[in-house]
């Protein structure tokens, strides 16, 4: 089956799945209103705050962990003669590394999650304060990882990164990747920029919609944030066209 047979499928599928979910909604909006039932989202931010904030914390300590056997195997790599072993300490310490970096940057996310939504239950529903306190904690110890990370990649990769890191900092030390490592990165970054332009976003319009007819509010501020992020993943591609094609 070639791209375009692929592409004219999924667009049916979406349609047709697009149907099914509206008949869903509709049903289940109508038989909510019969019953007195008001949606509402309120009662659910205690939980996602709770949620994100031990979230935040799961994978904070796996940041860690990461870190420490990066550092591990960079030790044992340095001070093994043996070419069977150096290579498969080799391999984990860059591994681990990675896996380490990945689960920072999840528990950025995580965090900044749990602060907004915590920060929304003070201000909002005006509830204890005691998930944000927990959140602000958390986020200092996140700062305490970033440092660990920034001191192992300058160990393990020999490249000193800044706390604040520009996007010309981040891109000179992935310059200094080998070139199978730049490859898999380059090839990867372009996947899940292609996703998110073809999949996630649109599918977070559906979402939204779905969001907006059973609480019978049209999220617009909602919608505008993941029009502009999306108009925006595609406007920054052409500095790359600009600057390489004169």
């Amino acid at each position: 089956m070639n791209m375009k047979k692929k592409g004219g499928l999924l667009f049916l599928m979406s349609i047709v799945l697009g149907g099914f979910l509206g008949m869903f909604v509709g049903m289940f909006k109508a038989r909510a209103e019969s019953n007195g039932i008001i949606l509402d989202v309120k009662p659910l931010i205690p939980w996602l705050s709770a949620i994100s904030l031990l979230l935040a914390v799961i994978i904070l300590f796996l940041t860690f962990n990461f870190l420490k056997k990066s550092r591990k195997f960079h030790s044992l790599y340095q001070e093994e003669m043996d070419d069977d072993l150096n290579e498969t300490y080799y391999v984990q310490m860059y591994r681990n590394l990675e896996f380490g970096t990945i689960a920072f940057n999840i528990t950025s996310v995580a965090i900044s999650l749990s602060i907004f939504l915590s920060l929304n239950e003070v201000v909002i529903l005006h509830t204890d304060h005691q998930t944000f306190s927990l959140s602000f904690l958390v986020f200092v110890l996140s700062l305490v990882a970033q440092k660990s990370l920034f001191k192992t990649i300058a160990i393990v990769r020999q490249f000193d990164l800044v706390f604040f890191s520009t996007p010309k900092d981040v891109l000179d030390y992935i310059n200094s990747y080998d070139e199978g490592e730049r490859q898999a990165n380059l090839e990867q970054s372009f996947r899940i920029l292609f996703q998110l332009n073809q999949y996630v976003l649109p599918a977070l319009y559906v979402f939204l919609i779905i969001i907006s007819f059973l609480t019978g509010e049209i999220q617009l501020l909602a919608f505008l944030l993941v029009g502009v992020i999306h108009i925006y993943i595609n406007v920054m591609q052409l500095p790359m066209v600009k600057r390489y094609f004169k």
